[in-house]
């Protein structure tokens, strides 16, 4: 059975389940755009063919998707030595797929995902280069190495985020200020959430000479900073009266002070794990109710997109490494 689901590591080595947030910050982005701002003449999708109908968005999407795999790949490959040390990210680690074989898979995905961006619109070919740019090469290779310095790692994660915002805001749209005030508040909740997510690898990392914000300034400060930025996310989205941010981030907020009063690791990965949830279950409802009246399969597609990649990934884990992953439980 093992040998079955071998191809699949194929799949899986672009850490599908990442794709979480780079849905839900992207589908903010459109949504978002679409609720307080003007749809443009000049937006990104008004000269295409596919900006004639509405599932433009989907299309880049996909393809945003594919590109954004093809930089998790990346990222294993040049952290393959701290990944088994810190026993995690396995499939490239631990030479289930070889650097080569999963760099070339890298290679085929940038190649598609850029071009159809340009097809798309040129404003996307260039967002998607600048994507492919900050959180592939500066983050993952020398010289740069964004992920393995403190501040410039932090920075690295926001300005991601920032440029997936606006991937969605672009469909029907154009940047203006308005489009950074509202992307401020997903920049912030994702800087909290990758803070924390620097903690449990800190022996691994520091064992390796990365200077992660996590090993530079130690646990209490972290969690401390992560609960910062979360409290920033929740008061700009309240100000900018966006409900997308605003609960997710009220009813994450308990996680993480509750993470900075007891200052455990239990605790933080609960902080991460719920407020991505959260954030992912409120996108998941908005979309349902944006697309109440179209068809079944349409209305709930989202939802079950999310599902099928979770029960997927648990089957896949659980067949070929005997792992319980993803899992809702601390």
């Amino acid at each position: 059975m093992k040998q079955l689901f071998k191809p699949l590591d194929y799949f899986f080595v672009l850490r599908p389940t990442l794709f979480y947030p780079v849905w839900t910050v992207f589908l903010a982005g459109f949504f978002v755009q679409n609720k307080y701002g003007v749809a443009a003449n000049n937006s990104a999708a008004s000269h295409h063919f596919l900006g004639t109908n509405g599932i433009a968005f989907i299309w880049v999407g996909l393809f945003l998707t594919m590109l954004m795999g093809a930089v998790f790949i990346l990222n294993q490959i040049m952290d393959r030595k701290t990944d088994n040390k810190n026993q995690k990210l396995f499939l490239i680690a631990h030479g289930y797929l070889t650097p080569k074989s999963a760099f070339i898979e890298s290679a085929a995905l940038i190649a598609i995902a850029v071009i159809f961006a340009f097809i798309f619109s040129i404003k996307m070919g260039f967002l998607f280069l600048g994507i492919l740019i900050l959180t592939g090469w500066l983050y993952s290779f020398e010289p740069f190495k964004l992920k393995d310095r403190p501040l410039l790692g932090l920075v690295a994660n926001g300005l991601g985020a920032l440029l997936i915002f606006f991937g969605g805001w672009m469909i029907r749209g154009v940047l203006t200020q308005e489009s950074i005030i509202y992307s401020i508040p997903y920049v912030c909740s994702v800087a909290a959430v990758y803070l924390l997510t620097t903690l449990p690898d800190v022996e691994g990392d520091a064992s390796t000479q990365k200077q992660t914000f996590g090993v530079k300034f130690g646990f209490k400060t972290t969690v401390y900073f992560a609960l910062f930025f979360e409290v920033v996310a929740l008061v700009l989205s309240f100000f900018s009266k966006d409900e997308l941010m605003f609960y997710p981030a009220l009813f994450s907020l308990p996680f993480f002070i509750w993470a900075s009063i007891t200052l455990k690791m239990i605790e933080v990965q609960r902080a991460v794990k719920y407020s991505i949830l959260l954030l992912t279950f409120t996108i998941c409802v908005k979309w349902i109710t944006i697309y109440s009246n179209a068809a079944f399969s349409f209305k709930y597609a989202y939802f079950f997109l999310l599902m099928g990649v979770y029960f997927l990934s648990k089957i896949y884990y659980k067949v070929r490494f005997g792992l319980t992953y993803p899992s809702l439980s601390v």
